[in-house]
């Protein structure tokens, strides 16, 4: 059975906070790598950036979580702060052209069927150097994310806005 497990969800969702309370608790789990590729790109001067250049951005993100999902463990449950799929909602989001190397890899590298994904909560949702999307923005995209997982066959499964450490136990419970 397949361990790998995703947690997606809009923007400002609390995604990488339950990552980040999973891994305090000893679970194995993929950093999101969105952020990392931000920075980077600033610090550079460079233009891969989602509000720039979201087709350059998204080859650096479906590279790094290919090796994300390659580099998992097997036989051993492992939390991913997002997946492949979310790189072509995005692309769908700013309609841009998903290539068919893309779809393969989504199909390539399968997640378990169980996705959850952390809902719009206006009331955590902030916004920051690397997080530019404005809420409604934020509520298109979620809408994107959960269409595209569901025509690749996943289930979602909403995660409660709860306080962190209780999404993580509804999570855990659910696997």
């Amino acid at each position: 059975m397949n361990q790998k497990y995703i947690i997606t969800g809009a923007p400002g969702t609390g995604k990488t906070a339950i990552i980040n309370a999973l891994k305090k608790e000893g679970h194995s789990c993929a950093e999101e790598i969105s952020r990392t590729i931000i920075t980077q790109e600033i610090a550079s001067g460079g233009d891969a950036l989602p509000w720039k250049n979201l087709a350059a951005f998204s080859q650096q993100v479906i590279a790094l979580r290919k090796a994300q999902h390659t580099n998992a463990p097997k036989g051993k449950t492992y939390f991913f702060d997002r997946g492949i799929i979310d790189v072509i909602a995005y692309l769908k989001h700013d309609n841009l052209a998903v290539n068919n190397d893309i779809m393969e890899m989504a199909k390539q590298f399968p997640y378990n069927k169980t996705v959850f994904y952390t809902p719009i909560w206006t009331e955590i949702y902030t916004n920051d150097s690397e997080r530019k999307e404005d809420i409604i923005t934020a509520k298109n995209i979620e809408k994107v994310l959960l269409t595209t997982y569901q025509s690749f066959g996943y289930t979602l499964v909403e995660v409660p806005k709860l306080t962190v450490n209780e999404r993580t136990a509804f999570i855990l419970s659910k696997i």
